[in-house]
């Protein structure tokens, strides 16, 4: 799984920004819900409502694949993506890019300008998730 859309909100109605929405969620959780399964009533809640969209499947070892996928997901949905911005409940949204750990001294990955500039008028966060390289 390469890129990642991440919307929350305490107040946030998912179920209803969705049942409108041509955005489709890999995952939905609702404040309230339990973090692990169903058995483990003992479990951590979920303190805000929220999914997660897939915006890219490359691999962790193409961040700038990602780029590109995500540039065009966010052209592509933007009307959606300020609708779901101005949501009600809406608390924040993040673009999660998941990298791979490279064999190198000091690691740079980095964003160009219109990456940067649709994810600043959409009001979504950059995030670099880094991981240990798939063996």
């Amino acid at each position: 799984m390469g890129c990642v859309l991440r919307v929350w909100g305490k107040n946030f109605d998912v179920d209803a920004f969705l049942s409108g929405s041509s955005l489709k969620p890999l995952t939905v959780w609702h404040t309230g819900e339990s973090q692990l399964p169903a058995s483990n009533s003992a479990a951590r809640r979920q303190l805000h409502s929220g999914m997660h969209i897939s915006v890219s499947i490359r691999e962790f070892s193409d961040p700038s694949g990602q780029i590109e996928d995500a540039v065009s997901f966010l052209k592509t949905y933007r009307e959606e993506l300020l609708r779901l911005h101005d949501f009600p409940g809406t608390d924040g949204a993040v673009l999660d890019f998941p990298v791979e750990d490279r064999d190198v001294m000091v690691q740079t990955d980095t964003f160009p300008p219109k990456l940067l500039a649709l994810m600043g008028e959409l009001k979504i966060t950059l995030a670099i998730s880094r991981y240990p390289p798939h063996k």
